[in-house]
């Protein structure tokens, strides 16, 4: 363990100032050190678990592809029926620009249509669907109806052309800095720790500072919403209109959390009865993450009273003797994360209570819904076109410089007199903490979260 800044402290000088930063890394240390609430162990598990990625932009994008077979909702058209030939008007735009023909449509009671033509001289929204064996086709608007495969006749010329959408989605970083001043006086207050056979020292307030910078990191990856700024929208003279501007007239950046990428993009659904989690209510939740493709493996995330309904309902399961606790395992890696595992319908969970989730100073404060919540994020990685793999989330970072070690994801910088090196006169010190650093998810439909778990 190497420590970046060191000098003799009075009396002793054999003890040396310890960078708050790099005692971070030792969690053995850390957690010794202080009784603490445990506000960052969100951003700490995505650390630990190698959720994260450098970046050299202040803001990114990802791209994901559309579905390649779409369920077709003929809701609000106009069916007319004629044996083995039906005619339909009216069905929305997207979808009916979906179609081609010679598309191969299941329908309801299990027959089989061709779509012949779309669109005439009275209706340029009209499609003629025909039986493939002969017999009667029978559709009821609001019907749904399965487009599998397409078939084409001998000799056919190519077929037209089916569109895709290419969507996709952004976020940028965010930067946190925090900081703190001790005087002389202060500076006196400092816990001694020993790491391989060396002695340290460190100011209380470092440890307190650091910790409520990591904590507001975790907490924006949560409960952020992405802003309508770019720091390359503005800068100092210029009219601000409706961007977020900081004091010195440059752009304010905020990253969007994991509770807006849910609801915004993800499966959202709710418990039958408030306070209560029952089978039905994980059916259902399945039901829906089968219907978009979801991964076979998830983590039940939440604050502590959430998980304990989930917790409690499943010792209530006739099968709850598959129910353990142990390490949570990630892409092969085993977290220092106590979680319950279970499994149910093909899908395994890992239930696990965050504690950033039940800070009831922030989040489980009274009316909050987050607390009340549980969110399922996938685990595992989605593919990615050309056969490459990514964390379906991660936090990306903005290295930054760090004298005398390179380049850091959280920067720490000593200022004055009493700094490593002094910088000025005044009998005090100044740490000043800095991260540009924001959350990014691929394959948002795949999350969810089920609300009211709490009443």
């Amino acid at each position: 363990m190497a420590f970046t800044y060191g000098y003799g402290a009075q009396g002793a000088t054999d003890k040396y100032t310890a960078s708050a930063v790099a005692l971070l890394d030792q969690r053995e240390i850390y957690n010794q050190l202080i009784d603490i609430q445990d506000d960052a162990e969100w951003l700490d598990f995505m650390y630990m678990a190698g959720k994260k990625d450098a970046t050299a932009v202040p803001f990114y994008t990802s791209f994901y592809n559309d579905n390649l077979y779409k369920l077709i909702d003929t809701t609000g058209a106009t069916v007319t029926t004629g044996a083995a030939t039906i005619l339909v008007y009216g069905l929305p735009t997207a979808v009916f620009n979906f179609l081609v023909v010679g598309d191969l449509l299941k329908f309801e009671n299990g027959k089989v249509g061709r779509i012949q033509v779309k669109g005439d001289n009275t209706s340029a929204a009209k499609m003629s669907i025909q039986s493939v064996d002969g017999t009667n086709l029978t559709l009821v608007a609001g019907n749904k109806l399965s487009a599998f495969s397409n078939a084409q006749e001998e000799g056919s010329i190519e077929p037209p052309s089916r569109r895709w959408s290419v969507n996709s989605l952004q976020n940028r970083v965010q930067i946190f800095r925090n900081a703190i001043k001790i005087t002389d006086v202060q500076n006196a207050s400092k816990i001694e720790l020993e790491f391989n056979g060396k002695p340290y020292i460190l100011p209380y307030e470092m440890i307190q500072g650091l910790q409520k910078h990591r904590g507001d990191i975790s907490l924006a990856m949560w409960l952020g919403e992405v802003s309508n700024t770019l720091f390359a929208d503005l800068e100092p003279g210029v009219a601000t209109g409706s961007y977020l501007a900081g004091a010195q007239g440059y752009g304010v950046q905020t990253t969007r959390g994991m509770d807006s990428y849910i609801t915004n993009y993800g499966v959202n659904d709710t418990v039958s009865t408030a306070g209560s989690f029952t089978l039905a209510d994980l059916s259902d939740l399945e039901s829906k993450l089968t219907a978009v493709r979801a991964p076979m493996e998830y983590m039940i995330a939440g604050s502590n009273p959430a998980v304990a309904v989930i917790s409690d309902f499943l010792k209530n399961l006739p099968s709850s003797g598959g129910v353990f606790s142990g390490r949570l395992m990630v892409d092969g890696k085993e977290i220092d994360l106590q979680a319950e595992k279970f499994q149910h319908g093909g899908y395994t969970y890992n239930l696990k209570a965050f504690k950033v989730l039940s800070n009831t100073d922030v989040i489980n404060y009274a009316g909050g819904p987050i607390a009340k919540s549980i969110y399922f994020l996938p685990m595992g990685k989605v593919k990615t076109v050309g056969g490459g793999m990514n964390d379906y989330f991660r936090y990306k970072y903005m290295a930054q410089p760090a004298p005398g070690t390179g380049s850091v994801e959280t920067a720490e910088l000593m200022t004055g007199a009493l700094a490593p090196t002094p910088t000025n006169q005044e009998q005090s010190l100044t740490v000043t903490w800095t991260s540009n650093m924001g959350l990014e998810v691929f394959a948002p439909n795949k999350f969810a979260k089920i609300t009211n778990i709490l009443a």
